[in-house]
């Protein structure tokens, strides 16, 4: 997969690109300012562009937007550590594909980028830490915490059933009751309103929708 790389942290940037470039991508450039992107996207017509959210003050989802709207090829991966709720909305309404915490495992990032490049579904959420998180919001059980969390990183339900080992209809079972405590209509929704109140414990990796 043809990537840019984007990001202010110089040593995170350059240990990144050269990473992903020894798993077989090729990393045709990287900008340390948000201002040159633009310049390195018309230049080097890349799949992909890993973009971190912040550039010092400046995020960079307003660039993000211009990307998607001058390249609809260009698919959008933003890079984060702390993950504020306009990078929800971005996912959501489909200006970035996806959002990579920055504390991943390489290996996280380029499954990822390897889904992206097949065009099998992706999504992923990371967990935003809230006063909340331990107060009055609904009680879910262990196992629907679980079932939560593994939402959170976009895992379908056949993913879910694989890692925690039980039935499908277990967890769709699982999912309803999540969905129902949190009092919202779709999983998209649930993982939205969790965030907000603090019940995402961790970030992690999943895969399908």
């Amino acid at each position: 997969m043809r990537l840019v790389v984007c990001d202010d942290h110089v040593m995170f940037l350059d240990a990144l690109a050269t990473a992903l470039d020894s798993l077989g991508h090729d990393v045709a450039g990287t900008s340390r300012t948000l201002d040159d992107v633009p310049a390195l996207i018309e230049r080097e017509s890349p799949d992909a562009c890993l973009l971190d959210l912040w550039f010092g003050d400046e995020q960079s989802l307003d660039l993000a937007r211009d990307l998607r709207r001058n390249h609809p090829s260009l698919d959008v991966v933003l890079l984060t550590g702390d993950v504020a709720p306009e990078a929800i909305a971005a996912l959501e309404d489909g200006t970035v594909q996806a959002v990579a915490h920055k504390t991943w495992k390489l290996a996280l990032i380029h499954e990822t980028l390897v889904r992206i490049a097949t065009g099998a579904p992706i999504r992923r959420l990371m967990a935003m830490p809230s006063p909340s998180a331990h107060g009055d919001g609904p009680r879910l059980t262990t196992r629907e915490h679980e079932v939560l969390d593994l939402m959170a990183t976009g895992a379908s339900t056949i993913d879910i059933r694989h890692r925690l080992g039980v039935s499908e209809h277990t967890v769709r079972s699982h999912v309803r009751n999540v969905l129902a405590k949190l009092g919202a209509h779709t999983r998209v929704e649930a993982v939205r309103r969790a965030h907000e109140q603090g019940l995402v414990r961790a970030a992690g990796g999943g895969t399908g929708r």
